[in-house]
């Protein structure tokens, strides 16, 4: 969230440049979301933690590296595309941050 941001508000970035970091970044984020996901999947966890933890991200990533592969004919979409999935990943990133405070306070201590 907060590189891609960076990436986005630098001024001297060529559109090849921009494109480049962005497609690395969702493809980068794309892959650890699968390596993450082979390791919930075998959790007994119910749906919204999988959505939450494996799913939602891969598809925010997904998303960051369609948008660098079409950044150059169809601008609007693309931005409007970066714009959400970096907020998807900002709320899912949130929900995840609670949810693993909550199981560390809740859980017994043994």
């Amino acid at each position: 969230m907060l590189v891609g941001s960076a990436i986005l508000t630098a001024p001297t970035l060529t559109p090849l440049a921009l494109a480049v970091l962005l497609g690395a970044g969702g493809t980068g984020g794309g892959i650890y979301g699968i390596v993450v996901a082979r390791r919930i999947w075998k959790l007994n966890l119910d749906l919204a933690d999988r959505a939450c933890y494996v799913v939602l991200p891969i598809l925010a990533y997904a998303a960051i590296a369609a948008a660098a592969l079409v950044g150059s004919w169809a601008v609007a979409w693309t931005f409007d595309t970066l714009a959400v999935s970096l907020v998807l990943i900002l709320i899912v990133g949130m929900r995840n941050a609670w949810d693993m405070a909550t199981f560390m306070i809740t859980r017994d201590r043994e």
